[in-house]
C-alpha cells in the first residue's frame, strides 16, 4: 500500500515550490483537490491511488496555498481558475509532462476545465467531479448548506464547525469517522497558521462558455446527495460540454465519491481514461 511519505515530492514551478505525491507509470494523470479548509492532493485521492497507479503515472498536486505548497503570486485581475491552471501547466512543464489526463474535483475542477480549454494540446482526457463554475443551481437554494458551513468555519474555525462540514461532505450514515474529522481539522489548523501571502484576487470565472468549447473527452462524476455542489448542476454539464459522459451515484453518496464508493469510482474512471 502506498504511503504519503514514500510518494511525497516537491518541485520549483510558477515562482514557488509545489508539493505533490507521485506513484505509478504510464500516461500521466494529474489529480487536484477541492477548496475547503485543510484540502490537499493526497487526502483527496489516497483512497484510490493504489489502483490508479497500476495504470497511470499519478501526480497528486497541492495547489499553491494548499497542503504543503506555499503560495504563488497572482497576475493582475487573474481569476482563480486561470491562476491555478497556470500553476498546473508550470508543474507539467517542470516534470516534462507533455500531455496528461486531468482529474479535478469541486473547486479543483475549474482550473482543470480552464486548462483543457486553453491548452487542449496538453490534455488527453478530462474527469470532473462536481465541477463549480457551470452556472447557478437549478433546483437547490443558493448558497447550499455545505457552502454555508464553510463560511461558518472561516468565521469561527472551531472543531464543531469542522464536524458540521465533514457531515455535509459525507452524509451517508456510518462512513464518517472521528479520525477523519480530527485529521481534516488538524490540516485546516495548519493551513490557517500559514495563510497564503498572495492568492488570486477574483473568484472563479463563469466557465459556461469554456465548457461549450471543450475539445477533450470529458467524464463528469456526481453524488446525488452532494451538499457542497448540488447535483442539479450536472444537467448544466450535460447541456454544455460537447463530448461528455455523466456518472451519477444514488444511495446517499455525497461530495467524496472516491472515498464513499471507491470501487465504483475506479470502474467509471479507469475504463474511460484507457478507452
Amino acid at each position: 500500500m502506498l504511503s504519503f511519505e514514500d510518494t511525497r515530492r516537491q518541485i520549483a514551478a510558477a515562482g514557488t515550490v509545489v508539493h505533490y505525491n507521485e506513484a505509478g507509470d504510464g500516461d500521466a494523470l494529474i489529480c487536484l483537490h477541492g477548496g475547503g479548509p485543510g484540502a490537499n492532493g493526497w487526502d483527496n485521492t489516497k483512497w484510490v491511488v493504489d489502483e490508479l497507479s497500476r495504470h497511470f503515472h499519478v501526480v497528486m498536486l497541492d495547489l499553491p496555498g494548499y497542503g504543503a505548497s506555499p503560495p504563488m503570486e497572482a497576475l493582475p485581475g487573474e481569476t482563480n481558475d486561470r491562476f491555478y491552471a497556470r500553476a498546473i501547466l508550470a508543474v507539467m512543464d517542470a516534470l516534462n509532462i507533455s500531455k496528461a489526463h486531468l482529474y479535478g474535483p469541486s473547486m479543483g475542477a475549474a482550473p482543470m476545465l480552464r486548462l483543457a480549454h486553453d491548452h487542449p494540446e496538453r490534455v488527453l482526457k478530462l474527469v470532473l467531479k462536481c465541477p463549480v463554475g457551470l452556472g447557478p443551481n437549478l433546483f437547490t437554494p443558493s448558497p447550499p448548506d455545505g457552502i454555508k458551513a464553510l463560511t461558518a468555519f472561516r468565521a469561527d474555525p472551531s472543531y464543531e464547525n469542522m464536524e458540521q462540514i465533514m457531515r455535509l461532505f459525507i452524509p451517508r450514515e456510518g462512513l464518517l469517522t472521528k479520525a477523519m474529522i480530527d485529521a481534516r481539522f488538524a490540516s485546516a489548523q495548519q493551513a490557517m497558521a500559514h495563510p497564503p501571502a498572495s492568492v488570486a484576487p477574483l473568484g472563479t470565472a463563469d466557465l459556461r462558455e469554456a465548457a461549450q468549447n471543450l475539445k477533450p473527452q470529458t467524464l463528469v462524476l456526481w453524488g446525488h446527495q452532494d451538499r457542497m455542489v448540488p447535483m442539479d448542476a450536472a444537467l448544466s454539464a450535460l447541456a454544455l460540454i460537447p463530448h461528455v459522459e455523466l456518472h451519477l451515484w444514488g444511495g446517499g453518496v455525497g461530495h467524496f465519491v472516491e472515498f464513499e464508493e471507491p470501487e465504483a469510482f475506479l470502474r467509471a474512471v479507469i475504463p474511460f481514461l484507457k478507452g
